[in-house]
């Protein structure tokens, strides 16, 4: 009840005049709100409200929203997001999937898998920070502490050592032989799999048999332990019943010596991150007398600088070298080519940045197929946005919410999963009497862009 009011709130302060805009809005936050409520996951969006709250009651600064939390209009209406996710076209199920949500009732007891929940990344000013802590620190005082985050070796590292203290080399041919490792989508290769499919590295590897064995055993063993930047965890049970617990180094507090992903099986974890950019645009805000939601994304001056920008410094995520250079070449106009610039500076997506920037600046674009224009025509004809995905399996024939699992499925590869839901496709375009070319293409699509598309809610945030 407590939440719904506050989504009444939210919704009223919209003022939506249109009559089928209205029933849009209403439509969806009922449909979010049944979800939120079957699933078990009320009192969630209510503790990530609290934080949130506690800062706008404290004149502490927040972010608009991060991640796929922006897909959802509850989040909006009651002001834990900054991001409308029905005038963005985002969806709620790239948040929450009723498929992938699980629960269990034992005893009358309803017991949730943390690690399924849904999570919200919350942005706090950074120098804030330590009172959003504390305030949860002593709200669940027993019930709340910081998490452990375990780091292990990674394969370059790990040869490095093993080259230097095993076969006595130098730290030159070490720099060299670690070089040759590669890193795919910025995640370094395995050294069983560099040694299969890198001659150099396996020509070392063969010619000090010693290092390269006991680097295969010391492979993934925990290198050293440190407290996790963000994350928070909020117990039911008092953390010391359920969670093994230790004293961080200056033995001011807790700290679970479970890692995140043991910690969330169990427990709700929170990521409070400290953001000096919050606290940058709430200063300039402040010396202006205005609030960040008086400003007006539609207004032209704001892209009149990023159309030929010279300079990046202080510009949030723009500042790095590579968004940069592609923010010179999509010359964005507007906040939708803006969150493309952030879509398209990673690796994989680089690939698509001159078909996408050829688009903007020249309003020109290959259509891939006629059925699915209407999804990629604001993209330049590239599946740059998960959310398409999903709406092109939609549009096809899937409900939502099993257009994010084939999403998921593909984006982590799942051989046995992924062959099932091929089928899936032909036999869905046939049953709706489509061209099976449809089929083909979308098929080609998840899997092409598993390596490049990603999440619209968090590049538009």
């Amino acid at each position: 009840e407590f939440l719904k009011a506050l989504c009444n709130k939210g919704y009223k302060a919209l003022n939506i005049k249109s009559k089928k805009l209205k029933k849009s809005y209403a439509d969806r936050v009922r449909h979010e709100l049944d979800i939120v409520s079957e699933l078990g996951f009320v009192d969630y969006m209510l503790l990530v409200w609290d934080v949130i709250n506690f800062c706008k009651e404290n004149d502490i600064p927040t972010g608009f929203g991060r991640g796929s939390a922006a897909g959802s209009l509850i989040l909006y209406l009651i002001g834990v997001t900054g991001i409308d996710p029905i005038e963005h076209d985002l969806f709620f199920e790239r948040f929450i999937s009723k498929i992938r949500a699980k629960k269990r009732i034992v005893d009358g007891v309803t017991y949730l898998d943390g690690s399924l929940m849904c999570d919200v990344d919350l942005d706090i000013c950074y120098y804030n920070r330590g009172k959003v802590l504390d305030y949860l620190r002593d709200k669940f005082e027993g019930n709340a502490c910081k998490i452990i985050t375990l780091n292990s070796l990674t394969s370059k590292l790990l040869m490095k050592e093993c080259g230097k203290i095993v076969a006595g080399k130098t730290e030159q041919e070490m720099d060299i032989v670690s070089a040759s490792i590669p890193k795919v989508f910025g995640q370094v290769k395995d050294i069983e799999e560099t040694y299969d499919e890198v001659p150099e590295f396996r020509d070392w590897c063969d010619g000090n048999p010693r290092a390269y064995s006991i680097a295969l055993k010391l492979k993934n063993l925990i290198k050293n332990k440190s407290v996790h930047a963000s994350a928070v965890s909020l117990s039911y049970d008092k953390l010391e019943d359920c969670c093994p617990v230790e004293l961080t180094s200056d033995k001011s507090n807790i700290i679970s010596s479970y890692d995140m992903n043991w910690v969330s099986i169990f427990n709700v974890k929170l990521d409070i991150l400290g953001l000096r950019s919050v606290s940058v645009v709430d200063d300039a805000c402040k010396a202006i007398g205005i609030k960040p939601s008086d400003i007006d994304f539609n207004d032209n001056f704001i892209y009149q600088k990023l159309y030929d920008l010279k300079h990046p410094h202080g510009l949030f995520q723009i500042e790095a070298d590579t968004n940069f250079r592609v923010c010179q070449k999509v010359k964005p106009k507007n906040l939708e080519e803006l969150s493309g610039v952030l879509a398209l500076a990673r690796p994989g997506a680089l690939a698509f940045v001159d078909q996408y920037a050829n688009y903007t600046n020249n309003d020109t674009y290959e259509v891939i197929h006629p059925f699915f224009d209407d999804i990629l025509s604001s993209t330049g004809g590239v599946a740059l946005y998960q959310e398409q995905l999903m709406k092109m399996a939609n549009k096809v024939g899937f409900s939502l919410d099993e257009a994010e699992m084939l999403r998921r499925i593909v984006g982590k590869k799942k051989v046995s999963e992924v062959r099932k839901w091929k089928k899936k496709i032909k036999d869905k375009v046939k049953e709706n009497n489509l061209d099976p070319e449809i089929g083909n293409i979308l098929w080609a699509l998840l899997e092409d862009s598993a390596n490049y598309s990603f999440n619209k809610s968090h590049s538009i945030s």
